[in-house]
């Protein structure tokens, strides 16, 4: 049985080594979050010391060379829903149009897409209740 104290003593070993090792990490993590002086700070390597960097003034931005983009209209109709639905959370933008849920009075759902622009609308799924 000499073979079953040779791991015992083993597994004694390994576990003392892993406990010194994670000892070793929070000093070294305490050290670092505590002492500003220290060469390895973390504030150094993630750019969080109180003085900002010095940089270069920003350039002057180009002149437009093209006009502004006309915006558009805003929608002249409203989209009016259904007597007692109801307009679920979640908007997604779909090629330019608002994508909406919304639950219906019998349990069906719909996606409609809106046209920011014009107001227009469409159903682009319903579901079974």
């Amino acid at each position: 049985m000499p073979n079953v104290q040779a791991l015992k003593n083993i597994l004694i070993i390994g576990a003392v080594i892993i406990a010194a090792g994670f000892a070793f990490l929070g000093y070294e993590v305490y050290k670092r979050s505590t002492d500003p002086n220290h060469p390895r700070t973390f504030s150094a390597r993630f750019g969080m010391q109180g003085k900002a960097p010095e940089a270069e003034p920003p350039a002057a931005p180009p002149a437009p060379t093209a006009p502004a983009p006309v915006k558009a209209p805003m929608p002249t109709e409203a989209v009016t829903l259904p007597p007692g639905a109801v307009l679920l959370p979640g908007i997604a933008a779909v090629n330019g149009r608002i994508a909406v849920q919304v639950k219906l009075t019998d349990g069906r759902t719909q996606v409609l897409l809106v046209d920011p622009a014009t107001g227009e609308h469409a159903v682009l799924v319903t579901s079974a209740p």
